[in-house]
């Protein structure tokens, strides 16, 4: 019984650090006018990295890790994106603040394999 009281607000804890949320940009390809997309992102627990997805207009879904790099001079986020239609997305952010990850706002740049460009604020 005793350990209940200091498992429960541990697990709660926990949970609670893995920040999420949306990261809006805009996609341009060539020759098609620009739509706004929206990526998503959820840190891991003990930071320095998580989960990043999109899906495009076209309907491909593209998901994969991100990865902190707070010292890097260029950018203090990266990520490449794999689609569910064999299409890839290399994204790079610099972050307000870098050491803790996206919550905190940056903008960004995405390069999607099929020629678009996604760029973020946020």
């Amino acid at each position: 019984m005793r350990r209940d009281v200091v498992y429960i607000p541990l697990a709660l804890t926990v949970l609670m650090g893995c920040a999420s949320g949306p990261i809006p940009g805009r996609l341009t390809e060539p020759g098609k006018p620009s739509k706004t997309v929206t990526l998503n992102y959820r840190s891991s627990v003990f930071g320095g990295s998580g989960k990043l997805w999109a899906l495009l207009p076209d309907g491909q879904r593209y998901s994969g890790k991100y990865v902190l790099t707070p010292y890097a001079s260029d950018h203090h986020m990266v990520s490449t994106l794999e689609g569910d239609r064999g299409g890839t997305m290399t994204c790079r952010f610099k972050l307000n603040e870098p050491g803790v990850g996206p919550d905190k706002g940056g903008t960004g740049k995405c390069e999607v394999s099929q020629g678009g460009v996604i760029d973020a604020r946020f």
